[in-house]
C-alpha cells in the first residue's frame, strides 16, 4: 500500500490556522537547524539580545514557557556557548541571563533567515493585503487574549 500525503491547501480536517502555524514551523526548523538552533531558542536568543539579565522567571513568563522547558533550552544554549548564566549580585538565589557575543552573531545570521520566513509568507500579498492581514491577526489574538483571561499563563506579549 502506497501512502500519500494530502494536498495541504485541500486538507478540510486541519483548520487554516493550524496548517499555516505547522508551515512556518516546518520552515523555521529548516533554515535555523542548519544554524544549530531551534526555532525557540532564536525567540529566545531575541529576548536576550534586547533585555540582557532577565532571571529565569521573567524569561518563562515572556516566552510563555514552562521553567522546566526553559531549563532546558538554556542548558543547550550554554552548551553551545550562546548564553551565559550568573547569579544575581544582589540576590544569589536568582540567576540572571545574558547572551554572548557568539549568541549576538548567530542572531544576526537568524534574524536574518527568520526575515525570509516573513517574506516567504507574504509574498503575493499586496501591501493592502499585508495591512488587511495583520489587522484580522490581531483581532485573532485579542480574541485568545480575550478567551485565556484567568487562566494560569496569560499572554506576556499583550
Amino acid at each position: 500500500m502506497e501512502f500519500h500525503h494530502p494536498d495541504p491547501i485541500r486538507c478540510e480536517s486541519i483548520p487554516l490556522l493550524a496548517q499555516i502555524t505547522r508551515l512556518r514551523f516546518v520552515r523555521a526548523h529548516a533554515l535555523f537547524g542548519s544554524l544549530g538552533i531551534h526555532p525557540s531558542q532564536f525567540h529566545l536568543l531575541s529576548l536576550l539580545a534586547k533585555a540582557e539579565g532577565l532571571n529565569q522567571t521573567e524569561i518563562a513568563n515572556h516566552l510563555f514557557v514552562k521553567a522546566s522547558t526553559l531549563t532546558v533550552m538554556l542548558g543547550r544554549l550554554e552548551k553551545a556557548t550562546l548564553v551565559t548564566r550568573y547569579k544575581d549580585p544582589l540576590d544569589a538565589r536568582v540567576f540572571r541571563v545574558r547572551i554572548t557575543e557568539l549568541g549576538r552573531s548567530l542572531l544576526e545570521e537568524a534574524a536574518e533567515r527568520f526575515y525570509q520566513i516573513e517574506q516567504e509568507t507574504f509574498a503575493n500579498f499586496t501591501d493592502e493585503e499585508r495591512m488587511q492581514f495583520e489587522e484580522l491577526a490581531k483581532k485573532i489574538r485579542d480574541n485568545l487574549v480575550t478567551a485565556t483571561q484567568g487562566d494560569e499563563n496569560p499572554c506576556p506579549w499583550c
